[in-house]
């Protein structure tokens, strides 16, 4: 079960994403690491997961620039595969990681939408 402000700030980030729309009590749009469909419930965030593009154990911050949602298996695996440190050793593994990065950062940008005030 997520937490209260956990939910607010996956609304927030929806509200942010122009590929996001409500429709009958749920948020529908894209996730930002497959780009299939995404809908979860604006109630209590049930279907989706918030995304660090940047992960905070690298320094990324809770800037909605760099937040975005995913499905869960999607968000899971970037975590295990491409986040922890051991699995970026590597220099060309840490090259791919960071390009990856680079992408899904400017997939958010072409996406972003001014939050309703």
């Amino acid at each position: 079960m997520k937490s209260a402000a956990t939910v607010d700030l996956m609304n927030r980030v929806a509200q942010t994403d122009k590929t996001f729309k409500k429709i009958d009590g749920q948020w529908v749009g894209k996730c930002l690491i497959c780009n299939g469909r995404l809908s979860f419930r604006i109630s209590d965030g049930f279907g989706a997961n918030i995304e660090h593009i940047f992960p905070r154990v690298l320094g990324g911050t809770d800037a909605l620039e760099n937040l975005a949602l995913t499905h869960p298996a999607c968000n899971g695996e970037k975590g295990r595969h491409w986040d922890a440190p051991r699995q970026r050793r590597a220099p060309e593994r840490n090259l791919a990681y960071l390009e990856m990065v680079k992408r899904f950062q400017e997939r958010r940008q072409e996406r972003w939408r001014n939050p309703e005030i």
